[in-house]
């Protein structure tokens, strides 16, 4: 009877991990997702911030709002280039639990920054109309 219970048991300790390392690699593919979306964009921003700046040479009305789209523009990018790394650490971690956490942070993170890049991108295109 007591083989049957730590039997039992850890078949439920079993099927509880596999749950969550699915949930945890589900995760990561959505986080992964996230980014393989939005890098394409940030990857622009740069060339969108020259023009930017390179219209407002050419007309000085039009200097403060292409300095606000330029800090615009940087912000999506330095927050790219500061999420990457963490999400790359939260995809290697091995406790299943903090993988689980950390992605899910990572997630938000990213749905945060795909908004901010992509309001960005279309600002400066607004801009150079």
């Amino acid at each position: 009877m007591k083989k049957l219970l730590i039997f039992a048991l850890s078949l439920f300790v079993f099927a509880c991990g596999s749950k969550d390392a699915e949930m945890a690699e589900k995760l990561k593919e959505e986080a992964f997702k996230l980014h393989d979306e939005v890098m394409p964009v940030s990857m622009k921003l740069e060339d969108l911030k020259e023009q930017v700046m390179k219209k407002a040479e050419a007309d000085t009305a039009l200097k403060a709002k292409a300095l606000e789209i330029s800090s615009e523009l940087d912000g999506a990018y330095n927050d790219m280039e500061v999420w990457m790394p963490k999400l790359g650490d939260a995809a290697d971690m091995q406790d299943v639990k903090e993988k689980i956490k950390a992605l899910t942070e990572a997630k938000a993170e990213g749905e945060k920054i795909k908004e901010k890049t992509v309001a960005a991108k279309q600002k400066a295109e607004e801009f150079l109309k």
